[in-house]
């Protein structure tokens, strides 16, 4: 059938914060620390495309994730009145690149009022962690990433992969529990995630841009280890909202 020609062929490239979204990794990972990963994400997307859900499709698709995980309707709120306030004014979105643990490559995507600070941070985090900031973005291709269920609708996962091929995903997974996810080039994923809500009334659960490795580092566990503690340690710092790596 359609899905045994459509098991993806590519890397999905390893943030943990798609780790943490997934169900199944929901219930291991601290409430708190998951909740902050949500913040941030609210944050970026408010700054990126305005604190109105109805016309950023970002920001609903953050806040339908915020809900799944029993976050506080008044803690969701919080963060769109911070994206707007006085504070995040200034704040830009940057990525910085960097040779982590093991020889990867780390795509670390930052919001911040003031670079110097963000910087400074991550350098002695890169230091820490035995590599330094250097670029590798060529290793990587800016992609958008997509997550989707039937909504209301009583569509199967194959007509479901077919319309997403139609609306021209690059690539297509079942994640399991009706969920698909789609890689598609970083300029369509406006047009995409409004053909599969608008047209075919699916639930979008997440939207974002991502970065996907075109090359992967094959690492044993105990260096996975290394590089999920590592990665952990970044994204506490509260410039950093996702660190993408190219781990296999």
């Amino acid at each position: 059938g359609a899905s045994s020609l459509l098991q993806p062929k590519r890397h999905s490239g390893h943030s943990r914060w798609s780790k943490i979204r997934h169900s199944k990794g929901a219930a291991d990972v601290k409430k708190g620390q998951l909740f902050a990963a949500l913040v941030k994400d609210i944050l970026n997307a408010t700054k990126e495309g305005g604190s109105d859900p109805k016309l950023n499709m970002r920001l609903a698709a953050a806040i339908r994730q915020a809900k799944q995980a029993d976050m506080p309707k008044e803690n969701i709120e919080r963060a769109i009145k911070r994206a707007t306030s006085k504070e995040y004014t200034n704040a830009e979105q940057v990525v910085y690149e960097g040779l982590g643990p093991h020889g990867t490559a780390l795509m670390i995507e930052c919001l911040t009022d003031n670079k110097n600070r963000t910087v400074t941070a991550l350098r002695s985090k890169f230091r820490r962690m035995g590599g330094s900031m250097t670029p590798v973005g060529y290793m990587f291709d800016r992609k958008g990433r997509i997550w989707f269920t039937g909504g209301s609708t009583a569509d199967s996962t194959d007509a479901m992969m077919e319309n997403a091929i139609d609306a021209d995903a690059e690539d297509i997974a079942d994640l399991g529990d009706g969920k698909i996810e789609v890689i598609c080039e970083f300029c369509s994923l406006q047009a995409i995630t409004k053909q599969l809500s608008d047209a075919h009334n699916y639930t979008v659960e997440l939207m974002e841009g991502t970065f996907v490795p075109n090359t992967t580092v094959a690492l044993s566990d105990e260096q996975a280890a290394d590089l999920n503690a590592a990665i952990e340690d970044m994204e506490r710092l509260d410039d950093v909202i996702k660190v993408h790596c190219n781990s296999a």
